[in-house]
């Protein structure tokens, strides 16, 4: 009897920490912090109109954020990401930010709804359990520890590691690596190289790793919001095609994001 009642006090021990590591096994939800605002942007938090969008908002799952022209904002999603570059002309939803620690791994859960423009994206390594989507008008993107450029109707540009396209209406997936971009309006070749300065352009356009200082609002050479501008000089500027000041926008302080005119700021990294 003795050893009857041993045996059932080990084996409720063994239940009792089971049910304990699934108690801290379990998602949280994530959250999207405003790192930087040039020009105007708005969010909602889907019950509610839209409002104002300041840097230090706090974003949770079903939030969405519109910018407007000559506009971007910088989104820092921690686990989730970290960093997305939200540019001018854009709706970006906030479908499902979640994280679960596994121990050594963090497993991430990160759907994005890119419903008009463009973003970039910076993203880490992730576990093999991982998943993060970006949804188009076209399909879906699954990234995998990469430097991204998505845009609305497909376009892909991708500057490090590789996402793989699930495209509506079709079967099977389509692959873009490093220095590759698709155009789903391509054809048979929708898969080719990116042209060099549109390459340069669009890495000196990606965020830093936690969000922040960065090259103002505009698309890779031909891309779909236009030329963009130059890296500009050592003190951060936008830039502008001749290599210069872009003379449409204020001059910034050095290294500050924000425009002298009030109507946009940055968080300082």
């Amino acid at each position: 009897m003795k050893l009857t009642a041993n045996v059932l006090k080990v084996g409720a021990l063994g239940v009792a920490m089971a049910l304990v590591a699934a108690a801290s096994a379990q998602a949280e939800v994530g959250k999207a912090v405003v790192k930087a605002v040039r020009g105007t942007a708005s969010y909602t938090d889907g019950g509610s109109g839209w409002e104002n969008l300041k840097v230090g908002k706090i974003l949770k799952p079903g939030a969405k954020v519109k910018t407007e022209a000559n506009s971007q904002v910088d989104l820092f999603l921690d686990q989730n990401g970290p960093v997305v570059r939200v540019t001018e002309g854009t709706t970006l939803g906030l479908d499902k930010l979640n994280f679960e620690a596994t121990g050594a791994d963090t497993v991430i859960e990160t759907q994005l709804d890119l419903t008009s423009g463009r973003i970039l994206g910076n993203v880490k390594k992730m576990a093999a359990a991982s998943t993060y989507k970006v949804k188009t008008l076209v399909g879906v993107a699954g990234i995998r520890g990469t430097q991204y450029d998505i845009s609305a109707n497909g376009l892909t540009r991708v500057y490090q590691g590789s996402v793989v396209l699930s495209l509506n209406g079709q079967t099977g997936t389509q692959v873009v690596n490093t220095g590759e971009q698709f155009n789903p309006a391509g054809g048979n070749n929708n898969v080719t190289i990116i042209p060099p300065q549109q390459l340069i352009d669009g890495q000196n356009q990606m965020p830093t790793g936690n969000g922040g200082p960065g090259p103002g609002p505009g698309g890779p050479s031909g891309g779909p919001n236009g030329p963009a501008p130059s890296p500009g000089n050592s003190q951060n500027q936008p830039g502008s095609p001749s290599g210069g000041p872009d003379p449409g926008l204020p001059v910034n302080k050095p290294n500050d994001y924000g425009q002298q005119n009030g109507n946009s700021n940055n968080e300082r990294l």
